[in-house]
């Protein structure tokens, strides 16, 4: 709530309960409000953006100006402006000057009257004039005399009246091209100078347009359009300031409690930029949107061009910004989140400037309204007439205020990804990066901000997440003041891009999440959002079937007939998909030879691709392949005829990966190649799946299709090459459900999930192992994009044995499916798996669409556990999983949560175990009756309790031995009276 003032009322508007983007024009802040949370920051004196606040929603009436006392310069920190706005208000030098004590402007004047006398001293002798002005006005203000505002005024009005700028603003419609996906613009601000207002003024006149407030321009173009509100309310209230009463209440409704300098009634009328910062500061002591290199911030910074002269300073001022309607989004091919209403989101799109070289960067905000989110993106537009080289450029820098900060990402490496890895900041800089031409095992484009330690359900947490596959770093500086600078984007290792004239050139997206209630409600907020505005939305709802892959029941060994046999067995166990696997094309025997030959090996499928797709369909399952189309082999026809089609450096050795090198994506020809022949596949048979693979990492990137001064591009313009494939095949075969694979988890990002509505989640397919991979993937991405498997035992990766019940259990908070020799199953285990597929997909859409709670940690405790609750809170699923047991040692509670505390739930198992602990001689015995914990079967004990019970109280758990597992339903059955 706010109160607006006029003359005859005082009236409470509540516009700030609504999302949305909101613009102070007095105190030049803007506020992106999210549906529980508040970012803001300002344009300073100084044109910079400073970050102001990231955090849980704050009230409209609070000034957060006074934030600007948390800036504590430093002897070390220059201070200066370089294109500083009071240069454009005032050409007479007021810039420089203004910056300097009084006894340094008297030894000013006294050196530019010197220079003064000599001849055509035009600018000495303004300095002069200058000089004396400041020194006189900051004596005034010493006796009390002359007010901070009041000195403004003077400059503007009395140095150079005819020349002074005002802010306008525009509210048009905004045009066909620019609303393609942020449907209206709502919003324009740019500089305007007094004449140039006066020249558009006495056109009006002459149009018979009629008379508009003084400092304000409407559109030139033909129809009606309204001119926004000096806070600009994203959707809502909409008014028409038809008059200068009208202007006046508005800038009244701005109640500008604490602000620094009060605006006068004309600067109120002209809206006139008025020195708002308490203090000057350097760059260095502020917190920033977005910093340059070499202009005082010596902290790491956002971006960094170099020119042709070989200078790398490009200092930006804020120039311009527009508010949309919706999202705009990057450019194809990168992928992004989409609305799927316009009414799903607000866009900000604000234009910086170097005054110099006048390059323009333009950073974009979205906030989608049902989430605490944010998204950035920054795009580079080159507006000489010769080429630039872009060096660095993080798709966001977030910076934040000193506090206790950890650091919590996603780390492993293969078959052990997505760990996850908490550490305290201490002084310096800690890096979370890939370099490997995808986003890796290793590191995954994800990290959480949060202060003090984490927790899963309480404190506030700040996450980035980049929609982007390739090289990438987060950067998290923590510098001596005790403030911490993140930067997120395109890895500047061996990267470089030329911009021509003309140019744009865009980021990959940053999605910014906030939340404080722990790491629990970021990971929740992603996953409603990854699966509504970023997956494709045909498989948004849509449950995988359940499938069984030939990889670890026959690896290369595949044959017509054995797949044959696999999918009769397959068809018993009552699972749905067959998926052939690696060893079905060219003369693919082992991981030397055959890929890139993309036909089927007759020898071992004498029928073809068809006559097998054919076959099983016949049986009532569906079919899918496995590809790489990213990789050739060195004894393949492909790179027999095209050795120049894979990456590598002409006169050099090249170094191979599973016996592969990787094909250029970054050409053209060789992208037509490979969708050319992905297509020509996918056209052949009744394929419905496609699992597409991607097994070694990048070396030698140099491609012979571009000039020396471009090799820096090749990275990315390669993941680029790879999103078109994606892309390109998906839009010509849409039924085709893509799952992408690198090595297991290699490249298990946002940008993957774009194109791929599942990703394997690694080649460890042990269950215990997965449980700390899965629980770690929660983190950020939901649950059914996970693909996860049950294999055979001894595990084909470490080795271990664990129960079919326990290997069901994990497998099924994912896609669910089958990585074993089903051949080789007794009558028993084929029922047994019978029952676990019913089971499975009776409760598939609770797991898959339900918000996921975790309960048990498995990285710092012994156990893991989650459960999934469904929207109307009347069903959850909950899943506990024992990794590491001590003997005789008890477990604690297991809390519920996500239920109605007044409710009462009913508590029942719904898997048996086989094993109990016979207490005279301590050993394990099977049970063939089946041993439940809470149910009514087989004398088990019924749990009938109020949800509050559940959640605060707990629920007893036993594991009778290493590598149990528990799955049980808690179902509402009435009010609590």
């Amino acid at each position: 709530m706010f109160t607006r003032k006029s003359s005859n009322t005082v009236q409470e508007v509540n516009i700030w309960s609504e999302p949305g983007i909101y613009y102070d024009s007095l105190t030049r802040t803007f506020r992106l409000r999210c549906k529980n949370s508040i970012y803001a920051f300002r344009v300073d004196d100084s044109r910079n953006l400073e970050h102001l606040y990231w955090g849980s929603s704050i009230p409209l009436e609070d000034d957060l100006l006074f934030l600007g006392f948390g800036n504590n310069p430093t002897p070390f920190d220059p201070k200066g402006y370089i294109g500083d706005v009071r240069e454009s208000l005032n050409p007479l030098g007021f810039a420089d000057l203004k910056q300097l004590d009084s006894d340094e402007v008297a030894e000013k004047w006294k050196t530019y009257t010197v220079e003064a006398h000599s001849p055509q001293a035009t600018e000495p002798r303004r300095l002069e004039n200058a000089s004396w002005r400041i020194w006189n006005m900051d004596k005034m203000r010493k006796s009390g005399s002359l007010s901070n505002v009041d000195a403004d005024k003077m400059i503007v009005e009395e140095d150079s009246p005819s020349k002074s700028r005002v802010l306008h603003v525009v509210h048009e419609p905004c045009s066909d091209e620019a609303c393609t996906h942020g449907k209206y613009l709502t919003e324009s601000w740019e500089m305007m100078s007094g004449s140039e207002k006066e020249e558009e003024e006495e056109e009006e006149r002459k149009e018979g347009r009629g008379k508009r407030p003084s400092g304000y321009s409407l559109p030139s173009r033909s129809g009606s359009s309204k001119r926004s509100p000096s806070i600009r309310i994203g959707e809502g209230l909409e008014r028409n300031l038809s008059s200068l009463d009208n202007l006046q209440d508005e800038f009244q409704s701005c109640s500008r409690f604490g602000s620094f300098a009060s605006p006068t009634p004309r600067q109120q009328q002209q809206n006139v930029w008025i020195n708002l910062d308490p203090e000057i500061v350097g760059k260095n002591t502020k917190l920033l949107e977005y910093s340059d290199r070499g202009t005082g911030d010596y902290r790491s910074c956002s971006f960094e061009l170099e020119y042709s002269d070989g200078t790398t300073l490009s200092p930006l001022v804020y120039s311009s910004h527009r508010i949309y309607v919706g999202k705009l989004s990057p450019p194809f091919p990168l992928p992004g989140l989409f609305v799927n209403s316009d009414s799903d989101a607000s866009t900000l799109e604000l234009t910086m400037k170097d005054p110099l070289t006048k390059v323009e960067v333009v950073l974009y905000y979205t906030v989608f309204h049902e989430y605490d989110v944010v998204v950035r993106r920054t795009l580079f537009r080159n507006t000489l007439d010769e080429s630039l080289i872009i060096r660095r450029c993080y798709s966001c820098t977030q910076d934040f205020d000193t506090d206790d900060f950890y650091l919590t990402q996603l780390s492993g490496s293969w078959a052990r990804e997505r760990q996850i890895v908490t550490k305290k900041l201490c002084q310096g800089i800690s890096l979370v990066e890939s370099t490997r031409g995808a986003s890796s095992h290793q590191h995954n484009p994800f990290g959480v901000i949060t202060i003090g330690e984490p927790a899963e359900d309480r404190g506030e947490a700040f996450a980035l997440s980049l929609v982007y596959s390739g090289n990438f770093r987060l950067e998290a500086e923590l510098v001596e003041s005790g403030r911490l600078r993140v930067n997120m984007g395109i890895n500047p290792q061996q990267f470089s891009w030329n911009l021509g004239p003309g140019e744009e050139f865009s980021t990959p997206e940053v999605v910014l999440c906030y939340s404080d209630q722990g790491l629990g409600g970021i990971s929740q907020q992603y996953h409603r959002l990854y699966r509504y505005h970023l997956m494709p939305p045909m498989w948004r709802n849509k449950i995988c079937p359940v499938l069984i892959n030939t990889w670890e029941a026959m690896y290369f060994n595949v044959t017509h007939e054995a797949v044959v046999e696999l999918a009769k067995k397959a068809k018993e166990c009552g699972i749905e998909l067959v998926v052939l696997d690696d060893g079905w094309f060219g003369n693919r025997n082992n991981t030397r030879s055959g890929l890139g030959d993309w036909k089927a090996n007759r020898m071992k499928f004498p029928f073809g691709l068809e006559g097998l797709c054919r076959e099983i369909n016949e049986l009532g399952l569906r079919f899918g392949i496995w590809i790489e189309p990213e990789m050739v082999n060195i004894e393949s026809e492909l790179y027999t005829k095209h050795p120049d089609w894979c990456l590598h450096i002409p006169r050099r050795a090249r170094t191979t990966g599973r016996n592969q090198l990787v094909l250029d994506f970054s050409q053209q020809a060789v992208r037509d190649h490979v969708i050319e022949q992905v297509s020509s596949i996918l056209s052949s048979c009744n394929i419905e799946y496609v699992k597409w693979d991607m097994n070694r990492h990048l070396t030698e990137v140099f491609s012979q299709a571009f000039p020396p001064e471009r090799q820096g591009e090749i990275a990315h313009r390669h993941i680029l090459g790879v999103y078109e494939a994606f892309a390109r095949i998906s839009s010509c075969f849409p039924h085709v459900l893509i799952e992408s694979c690198s090595g297991g988890g290699g490249r298990y990002d946002p940008g993957m999930l774009y194109y791929s509505a599942q990703i394997w989640c690694s080649d460890n397919t042990d269950a215990l192992s997965r449980v700390q991979i899965q629980y770690g993937t929660s983190l950020v991405y939901p649950v059914c994009s996970m693909g996860s498997h049950v294999s055979s035992i001894p595990n084909h990766q470490t080795l271990r044995s664990t129960t079919m019940k326990t290997r069901t259990l994990v497998a099924m908070c994912g896609t669910f499916g089958y990585e074993m020799d089903v051949r080789q199953l007794t009558r028993e285990e084929v029922e047994e798996i019978k029952s676990y597929v019913e089971l499975r997909n009776e409760y598939a859409p609770l797991i898959l669409f339900g918000t996921m709670y975790r309960l048990w940690n498995p990285f710092s405790s012994d156990s893991g556990a989650w459960m999934f609750v469904n929207d109307e809170k009347t069903e959850a699923l909950v899943i506990a999983v024992n990794l590491n047991r001590s003997i005789g040692l008890q477990l604690p509670r297991m809390h519920l949560k996500g239920i109605q505390e007044d409710w009462v739930y009913l508590v029942e198992e719904l898997c048996p175990g086989k094993l109990r602990t016979n207490v005279s001689t301590g050993a394990i015995e099977t049970d063939p009756r089946g041993v439940f914990q809470w149910s009514t079967k087989m004398g088990g004990v019924t749990l009938k309790l109020s949800g509050r019970t559940l959640m605060r109280v707990g629920v007893p758990v036993k594991f009778i031995f290493e590598g149990d597992s528990l799955l049980f339903s808690v179902r509402a059955v009435s009010l609590l009276v």
